[in-house]
């Protein structure tokens, strides 16, 4: 590891071709198209000085996409990607990041952070505990190695399925009621007229597709009393950049589902390597309820991945009831906060206590009162 030379990028245009470095371990959102999409849009307006550490030897061994920004009136040290990106992960090589025990991975983390511009804390989230292989790799998945990092917490867990060799196999591991009611609705969808599945094929399509979404999701975000951040213009903006991006190893697979020719429901994704990504699924509400045309959507998009001969169908993070009526496989997610100057310690410290009075006043009225009487004013 001392033989490895490390650089840092001040911007995701300068770190591209590192960032496109192939037969790394690691998801979609580690890639240069993927990042530069955030970039332009949330990035843009979220001031985040990005920091990308390459490690590097005769090749690329990591390439980990940090930046800092300023929160709480602390320099934060963080992934980029925010809230559109699922995983924070670096791509990493299988072989480098199987020889990392504990010890090696403590002493690479504190060789990157004394490289880094100066930063109060450090804040890691949604981290996999382990890494898609490159393609045509043979082997197990690969271990995530900031995973090792000391003190690092359970942050929840990603829901997927793994592709059994018959899809009958898959549908017969569901609840048999499930089944046959989302049998059911799709017959009686039917009746109401042709039923088709359109994927979104060039740049009109896709438009029409991303405009339909957003309309459904704004829709459904609003009924359950959520943020709707299509109403957020870099939100939107992502999305509309997402759309044209050309992903190495993958594609942005924008796709509806239609009756008559009316889309009753929709999505946006990608399909990256082995795995399909599903996004942001919306669905048409007032007479098309009765038919759960999101449902219908899901099971459409699982088929049509396992036709295609994917491994994995990779409902990411979120707790979505929805999804454990699908999944069959769990994959534990950590995060990592360090606090690295006085400033940052003490800032630990009070967050730590807001976060149990957070807790606490779930149960306190009084409490609860002086929790809302803080919300929104400066942490100091």
């Amino acid at each position: 590891m001392d033989e490895l030379t490390l650089r840092i990028y001040p911007s995701v245009r300068a770190a591209a071709p590192d960032l496109e470095t192939p037969g790394l371990a690691g998801y979609a959102f580690a890639r240069h198209a993927w990042l530069q999409a955030w970039a332009d849009t949330f990035g843009a307006q979220a001031h985040i000085e990005p920091a990308i550490v390459v490690m590097a030897g005769v090749r690329i061994q990591m390439v980990l996409p940090l930046g800092i920004t300023r929160r709480n009136g602390l320099r934060t040290l963080e992934f980029l990607g925010g809230i559109v990106t699922d995983y924070n992960a670096p791509a990493i090589d299988p072989d480098f990041a199987r020889s990392l025990d504990a010890t090696a991975v403590q002493a690479l983390w504190r060789r990157i952070t004394a490289a880094l511009p100066s930063h109060d804390v450090v804040c890691l989230t949604r981290m996999p505990v382990t890494l898609d292989p490159p393609e045509g790799a043979v082997g197990e998945r690969v271990p995530n190695p900031l995973a090792l990092l000391p003190g690092v917490n359970a942050a929840g867990q990603a829901r997927s399925v793994t592709f059994p060799d018959r899809y009958e196999a898959l549908t017969g591991t569901l609840r048999p009621r499930f089944w046959a009611d989302t049998q059911r609705c799709r017959r009686r969808l039917a009746e109401v007229g042709p039923i088709a599945f359109v994927v979104a094929d060039d740049d009109a399509g896709m438009r029409a597709l991303i405009v339909s979404l957003k309309r459904m999701k704004s829709r459904r975000w609003r009924e359950t009393h959520s943020k709707d951040w299509f109403a957020v213009p870099a939100f939107s903006d992502f999305y509309d950049a997402m759309a044209r991006i050309d992903l190495p190893e993958g594609r942005i697979h924008g796709s509806s589902l239609n009756v008559s020719g009316t889309a009753v429901a929709a999505h946006l994704g990608l399909v990256y390597r082995s795995r399909f990504y599903l996004l942001l699924i919306g669905w048409e509400a007032d007479g098309w309820r009765r038919f759960s045309t999101g449902r219908l959507m899901t099971e459409t998009l699982l088929r049509q991945a396992f036709d295609e001969g994917l491994r994995v169908f990779d409902f990411t993070v979120g707790e979505e009831a929805y999804k454990d009526d699908w999944a069959n496989a769990l994959m534990p997610l950590v995060r990592y906060d360090e606090a690295i100057t006085a400033r940052g310690r003490f800032a630990t410290v009070l967050m730590t206590a807001r976060d149990r009075l957070r807790a606490r006043a779930t149960q306190v009225a009084w409490l609860r009162r002086i929790v809302r009487w803080l919300a929104g004013r400066p942490l100091a």
